[in-house]
């Protein structure tokens, strides 16, 4: 029987560069689990490249660890592969995970896509290009892959791409609105992108968006085209390992060679300055940017982008003792302003968005 755990039992002594801007995006740097024989003989059936064996592992504690208590999404960045892998590290290498579990929103994807681009630009890799697709739910990936199943029986071997059936073209409108949103993000985050219609993943646990990071960088030419994070949805996993039901959940994994040494430094928790809250489909949207000039401006700051009422938020943030609030509505997003609230006195100030770093920087 497996020992009972609690989340802080896997708290980590020492971080790289890559856990400080996990844990700034909010993905918590954790040990992951360690792989038991159960994790394997589960996932048996599967494609083994998507590593099905960890991400049954992660269900795991997700349960045995009682995360479904805990507001949702539980965020975390790992090293990997596992312990008790069957895979080798690959020397020289970043190879890590981050990991949504519990919420089917799409800015878990988007937040790993961000925090993705930032740990490899961070590690030397600037020009980046996002390849992203939707297989969509449960219903429109069967449907897509009946559908598919039938053009290969007809056509064979003999077909071009172009007439292949396509997974956007079977998306519900829930997946239609999920991707859509994602595709907005990436729209306002300016992060380059293509659609890939090739780009299916694993149908079997699959679902809703996968996408992969591209290095485009033409200066060096055996580099460029070479993927460098690998990431999707795998909403479906949990009931086809014996779970009562599914659990929503995102995977981003990095495999890449840092242009410079990662060094570690210890995981101490410094207390944030600021909370961001955001109310509104604008307003959520450019909280992305905000948090790219908080990360720039080099300040904590604690957000909650999935949650989606005011009040909870405000009174979470007003109970964190952080120094200040910032604050962004419709109203403040049309017009690409915050509002910066000092929690002790209630003064508050209008910042553009544009200036906000250098404004946060004074503050504290």
């Amino acid at each position: 029987m497996t020992e009972e755990k609690t989340i802080s039992d896997r708290n980590i002594r020492e971080i790289n560069e890559a856990g400080k801007i996990a844990n700034f995006f909010g993905f918590k740097p954790i040990n992951p689990p360690r792989l038991e024989k159960q994790d394997f003989e589960c996932v048996k059936g599967f494609d083994q490249s998507s590593h099905p064996a960890e991400k049954a592992a992660l269900l795991r504690i997700y349960f045995e660890e009682k995360m479904m208590a805990l507001p949702q999404p539980n965020m975390f960045y790992c090293e990997r592969p596992f312990l008790g892998s069957r895979e080798r590290k690959k020397t020289g290498r970043l190879e890590s995970s981050l990991i949504s579990l519990g919420s089917s929103k799409s800015v878990c994807e988007c937040l790993a896509i961000q925090t993705g681009v930032a740990i490899l630009n961070a590690i030397g890799y600037k020009n980046l290009e996002v390849q992203i697709n939707s297989i969509g739910d449960k219903d429109s990936g069967n449907e897509f892959q009946k559908k598919l199943n039938g053009f290969m029986r007809k056509k064979g071997c003999d077909n071009s791409q172009t007439e292949c059936p396509r997974p956007i073209d079977f998306l519900s409108e829930t997946s239609r609105l999920h991707f859509k949103e994602v595709l907005e993000f990436l729209e306002i985050i300016n992060i380059p992108y293509q659609i890939n219609h090739n780009l299916i993943g694993d149908l079997d646990i699959g679902s809703e968006t996968i996408f992969s990071v591209i290095n485009t960088d033409t200066n060096l030419p055996a580099q460029a085209g070479e993927e460098m994070a690998f990431g999707f949805r795998f909403n479906r996993l949990a009931k086809k390992i014996g779970c009562k039901k599914d659990l929503p959940c995102v995977v981003l994994n990095i495999s890449a060679k840092p242009k410079k040494r990662l060094k570690k430094v210890k995981a101490k928790i410094s207390k944030p300055s600021f909370y961001l809250v955001q109310f509104g489909p604008e307003a959520k949207l450019k909280s992305f940017i905000i948090l790219n000039e908080l990360h720039k401006a080099g300040v904590n700051v604690i957000h909650a982008i999935a949650k989606d009422k005011l009040g909870g938020q405000i009174g979470v943030a007003e109970t964190s003792e952080v120094p200040y609030i910032i604050l962004i509505g419709q109203k403040e997003a049309l017009e690409n302003s915050v509002i910066i609230r000092n929690n002790a006195t209630r003064s508050q100030e209008i910042v553009l968005i544009s200036d906000l770093a250098e404004r946060v920087k004074k503050l504290i």
